[in-house]
């Protein structure tokens, strides 16, 4: 197994569902290099590529709950959040992920597969082995959360 190219294939996608679980780049550094150290340590043998993808987002969703649950899950406070500049283009972009971050748990990876790494309704489900309406209503609930939260946008 080549780790290098597996960190390259996934490691921004993974970054990205562990920041936004946990709001600080420290803790979500934390929790890739620990996915990582897992997939090193503990990974089953995989079937095909999907299979990995899959358990590497899966095992990534599990480390972040756990690092909440430590942590006693207070939802990172908005004003002290560490947005990285390269991923910050606007305000209003900055406001989403603020507003995303402060989704409850369940809903941040069934957002963040969906609609920024285009995984369709069908593949959530397979990869966090829930049913496919379980992903559609977490994707309708987090859109209603998103759409008070954002209201002022709505109003521009």
């Amino acid at each position: 197994m080549d780790f290098e190219k597996t960190y390259q294939q996934y490691g921004d996608m993974l970054y990205k569902i562990a920041y936004i679980h946990l709001g600080d780049t420290y803790s979500a550094e934390d929790v890739l290099q620990d996915v990582f150290l897992s997939l090193y340590g503990n990974a089953p043998k995989f079937k095909t590529e999907e299979h990995r993808k899959a358990w590497l987002i899966r095992v990534t969703h599990n480390k972040c709950i756990n690092h909440l649950k430590k942590a006693g899950y207070n939802p990172a406070d908005i004003d002290d959040l560490q947005i990285p500049a390269e991923k910050a283009d606007h305000d209003a972009r900055l406001d989403v992920i603020k507003q995303i971050i402060n989704l409850p748990p369940r809903y941040k990876t069934v957002v963040i597969l969906h609609y920024y790494d285009d995984y369709s309704v069908e593949e959530i489900a397979k990869t966090l082995k829930i049913s496919k309406s379980a992903v559609k209503m977490r994707l309708k609930r987090s859109r209603e959360l998103l759409k008070i939260q954002l209201e002022d946008y709505s109003n521009e």
